[in-house]
């Protein structure tokens, strides 16, 4: 290590104490720190410290599963730094890790932080083929040092100055000591999902030069499977209001099953049948697929044979609560489609095929 890297360590240490103090205290950064990306069980905040910027990935453990999940393996913190090594010394460009802290109590996780040097992001556009090959090309490199990332979606590469694709986000990557046509063709389906719009010869055009897929059929074949995961992707979303989740919480009363959105206040309560779950669902529906704002703040599903009740907003009108009943309902019967129970897999206007 050099006398400058040995310095700017020395400068950055007591301000990365007091961000691990005060997370461990509180479960949250400082304020000087801004939120970037905030879910329920990890945050991701923007940094500066005396060598540089930085990014910081947080993890509090509020959920006994999360506890539960992480008590016999690596904390998401250490284990993310070193899949970060695995794939930095395979020459692929990665975030820095700068600092990692970690803190179990009574054997269980209570604390995971990951501090990450800020890279040297371009500001260019590119087209979609060309940036699906070279997303290809840096997921053959991966697998080829042994490691899976499950999730390559479009938001965990990133463009550099120098004209480099650098990967993100490895918390779910994992080293496997075999590779084969199964990993690739998963990978490929995953750089697919979220490109809906290409068709299998652009896909091919983009893929087949990195040896990702070996002919345009798995090509199509791969564009079958992602359309599925978009639809299965979609059907997980919809569905996260009826559970506990970063925009909803799931509480167990007396009376039933309370589903409410975080942070949002209610008015009276509209009681009925099973219209009013298909109107909960049905929100949410038009909320992901349209981009309409949601309007119930909560759905009680009541034990079953006592039906249902739906939040409405406060001094929502009578004739509001129908015509916003009917709309959802309206919303969650076009996203089911024609199809038999528990079946999704007709197209919904301005949204994704489920």
């Amino acid at each position: 290590m050099t006398a400058a890297a040995q310095a700017a360590d020395a400068a950055d240490a007591p301000v990365l104490d007091r961000w691990w103090r005060a997370f461990v205290a509180t479960g949250r950064l400082p304020d000087e720190l801004p939120l970037v990306q905030g879910r329920l069980v990890r945050a991701v905040h923007r940094g500066l410290l005396p060598s540089g910027p930085v990014f910081v990935k947080v993890m509090a453990f509020p959920r006994a599963k999360d506890r539960l999940r992480y008590a016999a393996r690596p904390l998401p913190a250490a284990h993310e730094a070193a899949m970060l090594a695995v794939v930095a010394a395979a020459g692929i460009a990665c975030p820095t890790v700068v600092a990692v802290r970690t803190l179990r109590r009574w054997g269980l996780p209570r604390r995971s932080m990951l501090v990450l040097r800020a890279l040297p992001v371009a500001d260019q556009a590119e087209s979609t083929e060309v940036r699906l090959g070279d997303e290809a090309a840096l997921a053959v490199r991966l697998l080829a040092a042994g490691v899976v990332h499950p999730d390559l979606h479009a938001g965990n590469f990133v463009r550099l100055r120098d004209g480099r694709l650098a990967v993100l986000d490895l918390q779910s990557a994992r080293v496997v000591r075999r590779g084969g046509r199964s990993l690739a063709f998963a990978a490929a389906v995953r750089l697919l999902q979220e490109r809906p719009d290409l068709p299998p010869p652009h896909a091919a055009a983009a893929l087949l030069p990195s040896g990702l897929l070996p002919d345009a059929a798995a090509v199509g074949r791969a564009c079958a499977a992602a359309a599925r995961a978009r639809a299965g992707f979609l059907r997980g979303r919809i569905r996260r209001c009826l559970g506990e989740s970063t925009e909803f919480t799931r509480v167990l009363r007396w009376a039933g099953v309370e589903h409410r959105r975080r942070g949002v206040a209610g008015g009276p309560w509209l009681r009925g049948g099973r219209d009013l779950r298909r109107a909960w669902l049905g929100q949410r529906v038009a909320e992901l697929c349209q981009a309409q704002p949601p309007r119930f703040p909560a759905f009680l599903q009541r034990w079953w044979w006592f039906g249902g009740a739906l939040q409405l907003p406060p001094g929502c009108s009578e004739a509001e609560a129908a015509a916003a009943v009917r709309d959802a309902v309206a919303a969650f019967a076009r996203w089911r489609g024609p199809g038999r129970r528990g079946r999704q897999d007709a197209p919904f206007p301005g949204g994704e095929g489920a």
